[in-house]
């Protein structure tokens, strides 16, 4: 069986030739031959109409069929309506009776008699020199000549087109084998052309998340090995001397360690998996009020409903909250309301240090570090990346603005539920 596409794709070009070439001369034998024999017949009949007298002697007869016998007519036989013979002229081989040319079946061959009919009634079988088997041969010939044309002209067309497929496989295989650097060249505006774009937006996307997971793993590691020793060395002091404060600094490092494994794998969950957002509705007033109120934070909020996951969204509006107590200190609110354009905004306000303008969009980052936090190890773990893949998977956008007076407002803003799509 053949493998190989070019070589597929050529011989079905050639087989497309081949059938091209049977029709047509099949078409030529069946019409344009057939309409010249009618054509040739007709102009015989009308040129010896003029030419044999009506009623004439033999001797006249004869004198007008001899005059009448020129290339490419070999000889004639002129008839009356009975069938009888009433001249002939020129060579009268292979020339019989009306009744049995009629009868016979055409071919091909140097001569051929055929039968002609008058308007007045009587008779003529012509024995013509015939070149139709070497025109109809020649005509093959060209056909052919013309199908060799096309078919050396298509297959460097056709190898060029599977070489660059060929060079895409190639590139597909060593972007498998692990060669992230690997690019699809990209040229004309056909379908191979955009098939090496998609390939090479796949590979920029495999690329960028595969360097997030790896340098998320890289950051998780680490945060994750802060309270792991903090635990360890609790346990070790809590063997020499038991105290119940090192139990509880266990299992606040303990809820910590199990708060950050749950944002790792909601994080690489939302990375991996495409699903679409339910299709009921919800009031976000409900869910800013519910967690405002948990954590004693001022709030102020308007009937809003949005398309979403309820789950996902507690959760963004949650660690925007504790962010915003944790880092900003106090002077905590926050406002929910619709926009002119029907956008549901939440914006959470607090009065800490504030966070510079070069670092604000850094901040949600998996577990970005400050440089002014770097000394102290205070970091901010997968919150605030948690917020902005929750935003984005509910159609949304989130950013940090500075606040007037001092701190930061982080703003999300949602689509409302009909477009939410």
């Amino acid at each position: 069986m053949i493998q190989r596409l070019y070589v597929r794709i050529y011989l079905t070009t050639l087989a497309s030739l081949v059938v091209v070439v049977i029709l047509f001369a099949l078409l030529w034998q069946f019409t344009a031959e057939r309409a010249a024999s009618t054509d040739h017949d007709l102009f015989i009949g009308a040129l010896a109409s003029q030419a044999l007298p009506q009623g004439g002697n033999a001797e006249a007869l004869q004198v007008a069929l001899t005059r009448l016998v020129v290339p490419p007519i070999e000889g004639l036989a002129l008839y009356d309506r009975q069938g009888v013979r009433l001249a002939s002229a020129g060579n009268q081989a292979g020339i019989s009776s009306p009744a049995v040319v009629e009868q016979s079946k055409p071919g091909h061959g140097m001569s051929v008699a055929r039968l002609i009919r008058l308007d007045d009634g009587r008779v003529i079988v012509a024995r013509t020199h015939t070149d139709s088997l070497q025109v109809h041969l020649g005509g093959l010939a060209l056909i052919g000549l013309i199908a060799l044309a096309v078919a050396l002209g298509t297959y460097p067309v056709v190898r060029r087109l599977t070489r660059r497929l060929e060079a895409l496989a190639s590139d597909v295989d060593r972007f498998g084998a692990g060669d992230l650097t690997v690019r699809a060249p990209v040229s004309g505006q056909d379908e191979v052309s955009s098939l090496a774009s998609s390939f090479n937006g796949m590979a920029d996307r495999v690329a960028k998340l595969l360097e997030a997971h790896s340098r998320m793993l890289v950051n998780a590691s680490h945060e994750l090995r802060s309270p792991l020793a903090r635990v360890r060395l609790a346990l070790e002091l809590y063997e020499t001397t038991p105290r119940v404060e090192l139990l509880q600094g266990m299992r606040q490092d303990c809820a910590e360690l199990g708060e950050q494994i749950e944002e790792i794998l909601l994080a690489s969950k939302l990375d991996a998996v495409d699903t679409a957002l339910p299709q009921d509705t919800l009031d976000l007033a409900v869910l800013v009020a519910e967690e405002s109120s948990r954590l004693g934070i001022a709030f102020e909020v308007v009937h809003a409903e949005v398309r979403g996951d309820a789950r996902l969204l507690r959760r963004l509006i949650r660690n925007l909250l504790e962010n915003a107590l944790k880092y900003g200190g106090q002077g905590v609110d926050a406002q929910l309301g619709v926009d002119d354009g029907g956008s549901r905004m939440l914006q959470i306000s607090d009065r800490g240090p504030g966070i510079a303008e070069a670092e604000r969009e850094r901040i949600f980052e998996p577990f970005y570090r400050p440089a002014n936090n770097a000394e102290t190890g205070s970091g901010w773990g997968l919150g605030l990346a948690l917020v902005r893949q929750i935003a984005d998977h509910h159609h949304g956008s989130v950013r940090c603005l500075a606040r007037a007076g001092g701190g930061c407002v982080f703003e999300l803003t949602l689509p409302a539920p009909d477009e939410a799509v």
